[in-house]
């Protein structure tokens, strides 16, 4: 698997070399001996480390490790990405899962390793259309969901989409907060309040896409990175990666959706709420402290925030 830094990723990864060497003896069984080199990666948000590593007579595999000390909630993300890759089918646009270790404190996750690059930006038309082409044939693959254990979008999200009403909640909103969405607190909250049913359906979907997410590689576009994943509409999937395509010299969000063929079906209320939603995530989330280990998400959701209100006040047509 080949990475490389997308923008606002943190570029802090734990060289390979310094995971506990527990991980270290567990990769060199799943490979089937010691590696005989190590190629440490960049790329995404994880401050854990992510690898690919040379086996003698073996394909390459590519490995991520995470420990508590690092990010307290990095661990659990490794262990539901674990959970996840494990019940998705064989198909050229999705990672095919090797195992997993865990001992409470260090969770690391092996895959096969996928020859691919990442996009160019700014977003070349015909790389797009391969990514929105893929992003259509996996939803069609991961409906229904491979599993039914798996959460849906209604109880993974429902603390994550409340962000416009937890600023209307508060008695003060926080001085850096945009005045139009300071303007229109209660309205945003109450668009938000629909999202949960906008969001319902019977599809598993990725939950992050981004560029430094998804690699293009011989036999096409590779959606990699499952923590989020969910049961629900494949518009949702659009929607949460509409922003980050804006910032990255791509369409704007309006022109994606109409590019996505589950989008452009979907009731444009339903879109509205989920936009809003979206944009509560950013928003609010772009407004804490910093997470441990990860310096530059904050200023990335912000980023996609803006992008994101931006879309639902031309959505909404709101002075």
């Amino acid at each position: 698997m080949t990475t490389s830094p997308a923008p606002f990723a943190s570029g802090v990864h734990l060289p390979w070399a310094r995971v506990p060497a527990e991980v270290h003896r567990w990769a060199a069984d799943v490979g089937g001996g010691s590696p005989r080199r190590a190629h440490d990666l960049s790329g995404g948000f994880s401050p854990g480390a992510i690898a690919r590593l040379e086996f003698p007579g073996q394909p390459d595999l590519f490995f991520k490790a995470v420990g508590a000390d690092l990010n307290p909630e990095s661990p659990d993300m490794h262990r539901r990405e674990g959970v996840v890759s494990a019940v998705l089918p064989v198909a050229p646009f999705l990672p095919r899962f090797i195992a997993s270790y865990d001992d409470g404190e260090w969770v690391a996750l092996a895959f096969a390793n996928i020859e691919g690059r990442l996009p160019r930006h700014p977003w070349h038309e015909d790389e797009l259309d391969l990514a929105l082409d893929a992003l259509g044939r996996m939803h069609e693959q991961l409906t229904p969901s491979p599993s039914t254990a798996l959460a849906t979008t209604r109880d993974h999200l429902q603390t994550q989409f409340a962000g416009w009403q937890r600023l209307a909640s508060m008695s003060t909103p926080p001085a850096r907060l945009d005045q139009w969405c300071r303007s229109h607190l209660d309205r945003l909250a109450d668009v938000e309040s629909d999202w949960s049913v906008a969001a319902d359906g019977e599809t598993l979907l990725h939950g992050d896409i981004r560029s430094d997410n998804l690699l293009i590689g011989r036999e096409g576009v590779v959606f990699v990175d499952w923590p989020h994943a969910a049961v629900g509409a494949p518009v949702l999937d659009l929607v949460e990666w509409a922003p980050s395509v804006a910032l990255e010299g791509g369409p704007d969000p309006e022109e994606l959706l109409v590019r996505h063929a589950a989008s452009r079906e979907a009731e444009p209320e339903a879109v509205s709420a989920l936009v809003a939603a979206v944009a509560g995530f950013f928003t609010e989330r772009s407004l804490l402290p910093s997470p441990p280990g990860l310096p530059t998400l904050r200023a990335f959701q912000g980023a996609q925030g803006r992008v994101a209100c931006d879309w639902l006040r031309r959505r909404t047509g709101w002075a």
